[in-house]
């Protein structure tokens, strides 16, 4: 497990709660949108964006099986738990 981890391997790091590492493939992954971004940022942020939002969308819908438009991301869980107790009467 450690060897998905970019950490030095003579640490052994507990904190992945707050500040926890992304393993390889998402910092790949990551990196290689964050180049195709500077690439053409206009492009990106208008057309690229809502369609790679939408894909994740489906494949996560797929995988904890439910619909697409039966949940949203959110930017972070202070946000998303903001938004349910602003919700509730």
């Amino acid at each position: 497990m450690k060897s998905q981890f970019l950490l030095d391997p003579n640490i052994t790091f507990l904190n992945h709660g707050s500040f926890g590492a992304c393993p390889k493939p998402i910092f790949d992954e990551y990196q290689r949108l964050q180049s195709e971004l500077e690439n053409e940022p206009v492009y990106f942020i208008l057309k690229k964006q809502a369609e790679y939002l939408k894909i994740a969308k489906e494949r996560l819908a797929k995988y904890i099986g439910c619909n697409a438009n039966d949940f949203f991301f959110t930017p972070n869980p202070t946000y998303a738990v903001n938004t349910i107790m602003r919700s509730l009467d």
